[in-house]
Order: C-alpha cells, then sequence, then structure tokens
C-alpha cells in the first residue's frame, strides 16, 4: 500500500525513487507463511493477559518453525537491513545518494547514517522512530496523548459535549462488564465467540489519528461507539466483534515472523519490558488495559529463549555523522509522537526538526505536494537552514469536527455477512422492490404530465382525474427517493473521511434522507387513502392508474417499515 502511494509521489517527478523490499518480506519469502492461520483456537481471550500470553505462544511457536527449517532468524534485524541499504547502493554503483525514511524507515535511516555514513548525500527523516528506541515503547502516553489532541481542541461540535466522560465511562463499563458474544466464522474463531477488549475503543481513535483526513469523524465515531456500550447494545457488540475477528484492529501483518524476529534482535521487546511500569504510573487511566509488566516480560524472554536477545546497545547509539538530515514530524502522530523526534533531532548534529502541527503519520508522504516540494528543495541543496520548510511548518488545518446520523446498519449487515453474502439477499430484494417503484414514478410522473399538456388531454378524459392521489403519489415518490439519494450521499461522505466512520453512522445529509424516508411512509399512507377514495368515487379511473398509485404507496409504507428495521428511521 506505501509503494502505490510513493510511485507517484511528487518527489519522484524530478528524481529515480528506490523503494527497498527488506529481507523476510515480498520476494525475499516468509519464513512463518501461516503465522496467522497456524492455530485460531489460541486466540481466544477474555483479558489482555491471555491475549498478550496468545501472541507471545505464537511467536516462539513461530521461531521454533523457522529455526527447524534452517532460517538464521539473527539476521533479521536494522543493523542488518542498514547493510542491505548500503549493499543495494553499491550495486547500483552510486558513490552516494538521498535517502528517505518513513516511520520504520525512519530508524533504518538513522542506523544507515552509522553503517554507511558516506553514502548518505542527504537524509530526510520522518515519523521518528529513535535508533536506541528510548520513549518509543511508552504505550500508554502515547494513547493518552492521541485522546487528549481531540478532547482539547473538541469544543465547537455538539458531538463533543461530555465526549471525555462518556469515552472512558464506556472503556471502564467494558473493563467492568467482560463482553462475550458470539462469532458466526468457527474457522477464524473456533470457539465461536470473541472477547471484546476495554481498549477496543481506544484503537479506534488511535488508528483513525494516522491520517488527517480521518480526523474530523473521530468524536464521532468515539462518541457512537461509547453511547452504544453504555446501551449495552449487543448489535454493536456483535459487529465490532465480526469486524475484528475478519483482520480489523489488531490483526496480523503480513510478514509478522520477521517483524517479531526484528522487534527482538532490535530490543523493542526488552524497551517494552523496560518502560512499561513507569509508563503504566505516569498515564493511569489507561493502565493495564494495553499491555501488562508481566506480559511483556514473557514475551522479552521469550525472544531471549529463541537467541534473540537484543544486539550490542552500541549499534543502537543516535547517529553522529553530519550529514544534511532534516527531521519532520507530524505534531498528531499517535504512534511516532513529536517528542521522540525532538530528542532525536537535537541529538544528530546539525539536523533541523520541522513539526507540522494537526499532522499525522508521516507529513513528508502525507501532504505530499508540500512534502514533495520541500524534499525536491533539500536535496538539489542540502542547506537544512536555508531550505524553506514553510508549508510543513504551516501543518494541516484543524479538524473541523463533523456530525453524523449514527446507525447501526452497517454493523448489522456486518454480523449478517459472516453467514455469507447470500444472507443480505432477502434484505437486498426487500429495498430494491421498495425503491424502485418510486425511483421510476419520480421519472413516469412529469412524463405523463408532459405528454397531456403536449396532447392538450386533460386527465379526466384520459378516466385518470384521482381527485388528488396522484399529485401525493409524486409527492410520495419524491420524497422516497430524495431519502434514498440523501443517505446514499451521506453514506459516501462518510467513507470520503473514513471507513471507519461507517461503523457508526453517515455524515449529515443522510439524517435529513431518514425525515424524508419517514415522510414518504406518512405520504404514502396519505396517498393509499387518496387512491382507494378515487377508486369507490363516482368518477370512472382506469385500473392502470389505480394500480400505480396503490405500487407506490405501498412502496413509501414498505421503504418506512425497512428503514425502522435497518435502524435507518431518524429516531
Amino acid at each position: 500500500p506505501y509503494v502505490s502511494r510513493l510511485k507517484d509521489h511528487p518527489v519522484a517527478e524530478n528524481r529515480d525513487l528506490y523503494i527497498l523490499e527488506q529481507r523476510g518480506i515480498g520476494a525475499s519469502g516468509q519464513f512463518c507463511p501461516h503465522y496467522a492461520s497456524s492455530d485460531p483456537g489460541a486466540d481466544w481471550a477474555d483479558t489482555v493477559e491471555a491475549r498478550n500470553r496468545a501472541a507471545t505462544a505464537r511467536m516462539a511457536a513461530c521461531f521454533a518453525e523457522a529455526q527447524a527449517n534452517g532460517v538464521d532468524l539473527t539476521g533479521y534485524s536494522t543493523v542488518e537491513n542498514a547493510r542491505d541499504v548500503r549493499a543495494l547502493r553499491e550495486a547500483l554503483g552510486f558513490s552516494d545518494w538521498n535517502v528517505w525514511g518513513i516511520s520504520y524507515g525512519s530508524h533504518l535511516g538513522q542506523m544507515l547514517l552509522n553503517i554507511d555514513p558516506e553514502g548518505v548525500r542527504a537524509i530526510v527523516l520522518d515519523a521518528i522512530v529513535p535508533n536506541d528506541l528510548v520513549g518509543l515503547m511508552d504505550y500508554h502516553r502515547m494513547f493518552d496523548q492521541v485522546l487528549e489532541n481531540f478532547f482539547s481542541t473538541c469544543d465547537r461540535a455538539p458531538v463533543c459535549e461530555g465526549l471525555e466522560a462518556r469515552f472512558f465511562a464506556a472503556v471502564n463499563a467494558l473493563q467492568d462488564n467482560t463482553v462475550i458474544v458470539p462469532v458466526a466464522d468457527t474457522e477464524l474463531v473456533p470457539r465461536g465467540e470473541a472477547w471484546l477488549a476495554p481498549m477496543a475503543l481506544g484503537y479506534l481513535p488511535f488508528m483513525m489519528a494516522y491520517e488527517q483526513e480521518e480526523h474530523p469523524a473521530v468524536p464521532a465515531v468515539m462518541s457512537g461507539f461509547a453511547e452504544a456500550v453504555l446501551a449495552r447494545d449487543e448489535t454493536v457488540f456483535k459487529g465490532l466483534a465480526a469486524a475484528m475477528a475478519s483482520g480489523g484492529p489488531g490483526g496480523v501483518s503480513v510478514a509478522q515472523g520477521m517483524s517479531d524476529a526484528v522487534q527482538c534482535n532490535d530490543g523493542y521487546a526488552a524497551e517494552a519490558a523496560r518502560a512499561i511500569e513507569a509508563d503504566m504510573a505516569a498515564y493511569p487511566r489507561l493502565a493495564g488495559l494495553i499491555f501488562t509488566p508481566d506480559t511483556l516480560r514473557e514475551a522479552a524472554q521469550a525472544c531471549v529463549d529463541a537467541g534473540l536477545a537484543p544486539r550490542d546497545r552500541a549499534d543502537y547509539a543516535i547517529p553522529q555523522a553530519e550529514r544534511p538530515t532534516l527531521v519532520v514530524n507530524g505534531a498528531w502522530d499517535p504512534v511516532t509522537p513529536p517528542w521522540l523526534a525532538e530528542r532525536v533531532a537535537n541529538a544528530i548534529p546539525g539536523a533541523r526538526y520541522v513539526e507540522a502541527p494537526f499532522a499525522g503519520h508521516g507529513p513528508t508522504r502525507s501532504m505530499a505536494e508540500c512534502g514533495g516540494a520541500v524534499m525536491t528543495a533539500f536535496f538539489d541543496d542540502p542547506d537544512v537552514e536555508a531550505l524553506d520548510a514553510s508549508c510543513l511548518e504551516e501543518g494541516v488545518e484543524r479538524p473541523d469536527y463533523i456530525a453524523l446520523m449514527q446507525t447501526t446498519a452497517p454493523l448489522k449487515a456486518v454480523v449478517k455477512m459472516e453467514d455469507g453474502p447470500q444472507a443480505l439477499a432477502p434484505s437486498g430484494l426487500w429495498l430494491a422492490a421498495s425503491a424502485l417503484p418510486l425511483l421510476l414514478a419520480v421519472i413516469v410522473f412529469p412524463l405523463g404530465w408532459l405528454g397531456r399538456v403536449i396532447d392538450r388531454t386533460p386527465a379526466a378524459e384520459l378516466a385518470a382525474e384521482t381527485g388528488g392521489a396522484r399529485l401525493a403519489g409524486f409527492f410520495t415518490a419524491l420524497a422516497g427517493a430524495g431519502g434514498l439519494a440523501a443517505i446514499g450521499y451521506g453514506a459516501y461522505q462518510a467513507t470520503d473521511v473514513s471507513m471507519t466512520t461507517l461503523l457508526v453512522g453517515f455524515a449529515a445529509p443522510a439524517g435529513i434522507g431518514a425525515w424524508m424516508i419517514l415522510g414518504a411512509g406518512v405520504l404514502g399512507a396519505i396517498t393509499l387513502i387518496a387512491t382507494v377514495r378515487a377508486a369507490v368515487g363516482p368518477d370512472r379511473v382506469r385500473i392502470g392508474t389505480l394500480t400505480g398509485l396503490l405500487i407506490i404507496a405501498l412502496a413509501a409504507l414498505s421503504l418506512s417499515v425497512f428503514a425502522f428495521v435497518w435502524d435507518l428511521a431518524p429516531f
């Protein structure tokens, strides 16, 4: 996914862009290709401790399998990856080159400054992972800062009222009252049920914080799920469990075995075990909801037991090579927050630090036009002090938080889809049978009126005078079709901000659409009454006209019932 974004990045308009596929991924092969599927039952857990221990057991099993197959796991580390980058430069015949590292790439870039300083002409490091890893594992601090970013700026929208209190009340409710929900896919979840972790509510804003385009929807998503949890909404619980069982938040990466080996050899696991207790003590409102000290120590020990104790820490010093270095970080980056970048920039000789206000993870990537222009100028003339990085320093706009029409319809669909796509067929047919007559009527009514004008033939002469039923039918169809269009547009707007938004609801136009569909039901009842009156009245009315109006009235009533069943009604 990153390659698909980077290949069209503006920085590549003036330069060749080489993207290294590190060892243990893609063409170099995975040494645990069935990492996630080898024992699905091992993932069942109903506590943080049990879930963490299951992950450690899976890691240990992967290491044992790989070593039995002759894989040297000590070859997977950032030191070795940096040597690979140097080898690539030499193989391409370059005496030096410009380097751009984002997220883990920033760790690799710092290591490259230690391993191959003469090969680096200039370097841009973005979304900083410190080479010494200090501070990187302060998980509770990171989660707390993400939440505080949104709480502190959430003062303008109605959704913000009492958000912080409601959010933590919901987290505490999940913690105090364990939620176990059934899951239909017993291949992925052999036990047939899943635990909804309290921090599921925290993972959603955390993951949405990566991309600043998703920030406007975060408070609405937090609010919607908090209210559902406090109301003990089983539909939401089942939908979340189904989504996570299908690879949602907390899923396994494509090359998790390689990632685990790097984290052991680099000392990520050891640093996490070292930092956890102080981190929890400093941020008690999230303590124990993400990791626990015992389980992190067990994970670090599993690395040692597999022969993957942390490499010599001297290899992981912050680089001191004096190369032109630009350090960039998003102010709202959730996983590599600014305080890490500041420390690294201050430690690298001559480095310049640029922070992008309100930006998420990797602004040189996500703010592509700006980032491309700044990097092009920097690589043209690697003078960090003279560089104009003002567009990055301006960052992105403070998020303008949106309101949502809350609905469980998408989660209901997710739950039904557990039984296969065919499970949605009855509802799809119901919706189609309700919507199509209304959509056709919106077209046919004006055409009929236009035809009578052209023919200069009154409706009465055609035995089509309905005493107002036709007009009521037209407005019924207009309200129903318009309501569907508004809900569809609201769904589109929600996905345009973030797919996660759909788990809670649709953007504001959908609320108008919900009222229109309710209005269509009321107008449908009026149309039905008017049509019956026309049928029993003294004037003859053609059966086709009466049948058409009856279909429109019943379709509108059916659509309104559908809206209530699928939680698309305004109340």
